[in-house]
């Protein structure tokens, strides 16, 4: 039996890959998210109680022999229980090192693994002297978030102050108050995703991906990436420095993603994720690029081991590559059309969408990578290929020829 914490987003696809293989799952949830434990009939459901030991007799008693983290909501929680009631887990000394950024820094600083220049400040004066060590431009974040939540580019002290007053004390993504922001130096280069699960300290690499990344004001959009067909210097360069850093994070058991850029001085480490891959990603485009997908991968894991461990000596070498692009939809409204899907799928390499609105629905514009507005995949032997199709996609994107939004209705109550 396997439990599942906070089952949301990039849960939803590792249940399903546990129940293909014929494993028993429980879903817990915290109970913020029992709005959702109410309406989910995909497995057994329970609510953790706010006092820790009931959770854990409850756990106890159903026999579970895992626990996974199946969100980033989840990831503190499932350590906890799985180190209350003695199971596989990650290491005890570094977990709160694999949620906070600046720990996270810190950790790899002690291990000897190199990174960003950074400081945590809870105050101006904190963030003041922070930037006359660090330089501009710098990254301002929150230290407990996820994804790109409350990120920002700064390239002035007058944009850090301001951009700290915005976002210090506000609830972030996961539900934490901001009460320590991140600065950390910007840093240049290609921006790499790489995609891992584990067992018994070793590590099996999912995907190598290269990010698109964007700017709009400061605020970090990543439009697309696009998987790497073979490991290259500069690729071997970059897995061997993230599996230093799980390891100096004591990412043992499970899985990972981690966001890297290739600087001028080597890889430097973004942030490391000790969970699957987010948001909902759909296996089904990862089988037919990678034989495989990660939720899959740790199923195995778990379910037969023995044929995980023979997959350690595997070289990378994916028979085909994937492109996933995060589209958005850049005003405000209601969705009255989608018109240019007909393009998309006509598109070289096309394999599949998922997650789009509906029509009729309201839709809001926003530069988080939530999938929100969908997610479009590419598949095709040829790297070019699947970048062609996605800058093509884009350009239809940032022209509105994908979305046809009109404007909210408002009622009588809302005229002045």
């Amino acid at each position: 039996m396997i439990a599942l914490v906070d089952p949301l987003s990039s849960g939803v696809f590792l249940s399903s890959a546990l129940r293909e293989r014929g494993q028993a799952c429980v879903h817990l949830y915290e109970k913020r998210f029992s709005k959702t434990a109410r309406s989910d009939a995909s497995a057994p459901v329970l609510i953790a109680s706010e006092n820790m030991a009931d959770t854990v007799a409850a756990l106890r008693h159903r026999g579970i022999q895992h626990i996974l983290p199946a969100s980033e909501f989840g990831v503190a929680l499932a350590h906890d229980l799985a180190a209350a009631l003695g199971l596989a887990r990650n290491e005890d000394d570094t977990a709160a090192a694999r949620r906070d950024k600046a720990l996270m820094g810190e950790a790899l600083r002690k291990a000897g693994v190199p990174c960003a220049g950074q400081a945590a400040v809870g105050t101006v004066e904190d963030l003041t002297r922070a930037l006359r060590h660090l330089g501009f431009p710098v990254v301002v974040k929150p230290s407990q978030s996820s994804g790109s939540d409350g990120c920002r580019v700064c390239w002035t002290e007058t944009e850090a102050v301001t951009h700290f007053l915005d976002i210090h004390q506000q609830m972030n993504l996961v539900g934490l108050p901001n009460d320590r922001t991140l600065v950390q130096q910007y840093l240049q280069g290609e921006q790499y995703v790489v995609t891992t699960v584990s067992l018994d300290g070793q590590h099996v690499v999912c995907e190598v991906a290269r990010n698109v990344i964007a700017e709009l004001d400061g605020l970090p959009v990543r439009r697309y990436n696009v998987s790497c067909p073979s490991l290259g210097a500069a690729e071997r360069e970059v897995v061997s420095y993230i599996l230093a850093c799980l390891d100096a994070l004591g990412i043992r058991n499970g899985a990972a993603n981690a966001d890297v850029r290739l600087t001028p001085d080597g890889p430097r480490l973004i942030e490391v994720n000790a969970r699957i891959l987010g948001p909902v990603l759909h296996p089904d485009p990862y089988f037919a690029a990678f034989g495989n997908s990660q939720q899959h991968l740790l199923a195995e894991s778990l379910d037969d081991p023995a044929s995980f461990k023979a997959r350690f000596s595997d070289a990378y070498a994916p028979p085909q590559v994937m492109g996933k692009a995060f589209v958005r939809c850049w005003e405000s409204g209601i969705l009255a059309a989608v018109p240019g899907l007909s393009s998309v799928r006509r598109l070289p390499g096309f394999h599949s969408v998922q997650g789009l609105p509906y029509v009729g629905q309201p839709i809001q514009k926003s530069t988080l990578t939530k999938g929100k507005t969908g997610i479009v995949y590419f598949v095709h032997p040829e790297e070019s290929v699947v970048r062609q199709s996605l800058e093509v996609l884009s350009r239809l994107e940032d022209e509105a020829g994908l979305f046809r939004v009109e404007p909210a209705q408002t009622t009588g109550s809302d005229r002045s």
